[in-house]
């Protein structure tokens, strides 16, 4: 049993067809990750191999995967067609035949085929033209990023639970801390005390992908998406805790600066200013606004105000779904100067701005929210003022 309906799997293959009638597609390959598991139900770790979908304007899409796979595309997926190739041909050349194939036998002898891509290899997007002679390929992943931004009731209800997740593991972290403790030491408790809780409640799911990451001390936390070290918190450090659970591929945040106290008067200052400009964020989030503008009127002023703009080192926010740390984020929900995307009801993002300062540390909060007509729904709701722990 899968973890959406079977109408919300309908909704999307709806979607991704009304796509194919705007742009006049006989059919799309799905070629990512991300969309195998939207549109399907199943979704597998690569390992220098393919996995796809072909969904034709009409009749039956079909799952392609490799043999190594055995038999969890076919449990997994929505759809009864289920391709598989082998190992004895090169894994580009076994989706590619299996895609001709698969066209061939849904009548589909020429016309136009959409791809992803942001997500095709150079190898990928010319074995598909060379295999595909009677066919022109033209681009859909934005096409389909645009019909993925709104977020259904199921999958605002699978955000929700990886929210309160988020909270669980962060609760976790502050648990377990303590002068003497190592970064990675701190990584484990917050990624057990998670995905215990996904096996809670999703006990018939997968368990995989949930990470998290703890950096302590004044260069560790300047990188945003530094790795665990073995070092070991002391006294009055700056601290960035990351926590990360995947609930069958939709992954959540939330991200705490705190000081494993005393807090320096300079620690203090630089927290107090990113408390500020975090809840400016916050305030911003209102359907309507150009999510450029988010950055422009309400980030930036601040921290030009005391002097930081230097101190920024990438945007402000992103959308949510599908996605990892290697596969599946898209531009249109990006908080970013340059992003003319409307910010609708429905959109799931996160405000997360953070400064990093030589020789102090970095300072950044992250939540997630839901945007409705009248305001927002926050889905992490772990304190996020500023926060010392007592040693």
């Amino acid at each position: 049993m899968g973890l959406f309906s079977n109408e919300e799997m309908a909704r999307r293959l709806e979607n991704a067809r009304r796509v194919m009638a705007e742009k006049n597609i006989d059919a799309i390959v799905i070629n990512s990750v991300h969309n195998t598991l939207y549109y399907s139900g199943f979704w597998m770790v690569p390992w220098g191999r393919y996995q796809g979908v072909v969904i034709p304007r009409e009749g039956e899409p079909a799952v392609i995967a490799p043999r190594i796979e055995f038999d969890r595309p076919h449990r997994m997926s929505i759809f009864d067609d289920v391709r598989i190739y082998w190992d004895t041909q090169s894994p580009v050349d076994g989706i590619v035949k299996i895609i001709g194939d698969v066209l061939s036998e849904r009548g589909i002898g020429s016309g136009v085929i959409g791809f992803e891509e942001t997500f095709a290899s150079f190898e990928f997007h010319s074995k598909l033209q060379s295999g595909l002679t009677e066919f022109s390929l033209t681009p859909v992943a934005y096409d389909l990023m645009y019909s993925q931004k709104i977020k259904s009731a199921e999958e605002l209800d699978i955000m929700r639970h990886g929210g309160q997740i988020c909270d669980i593991g962060a609760q976790a972290c502050v648990d377990a801390l303590g002068v003497g403790v190592s970064e990675v030491e701190i990584q484990r408790v917050m990624i057990n005390a998670m995905e215990k809780e996904i096996c809670k409640r999703f006990p018939e799911e997968e368990c995989d992908g949930t990470f998290a990451w703890f950096q302590s001390g004044s260069v560790n936390t300047t990188v945003a998406h530094a790795l665990n070290t073995n070092r070991k918190v002391e006294a009055g450090d700056i601290l960035s805790l990351n926590v990360f659970p995947m609930i069958v591929g939709y992954y959540h945040l939330l991200e705490r600066s705190l000081v494993m106290g005393p807090m320096s008067d300079e620690i203090k200052r630089y927290f107090e200013i990113e408390v500020e400009v975090h809840h400016s964020g916050i305030s911003a989030l209102k359907p309507g606004i150009r999510l450029g503008d988010i950055d422009d009127e309400f980030i930036t002023p601040i921290y030009r105000k005391y002097g930081l703009e230097h101190a920024r080192t990438f945007g402000t926010g992103h959308s949510f779904g599908i996605m990892h740390y290697w596969y599946g984020r898209d531009e249109i929900g990006e908080i970013r100067p340059y992003n003319d995307a409307i910010l609708e009801p429905g959109m799931v993002l996160s405000i997360e701005p953070m400064i990093s300062i030589e020789g102090v540390g970095g300072f950044k909060h992250a939540d997630m929210f839901i945007v409705h007509e009248e305001g927002v729904e926050q889905l992490t709701n772990f304190d996020n003022g500023v926060i010392v722990i007592e040693p």
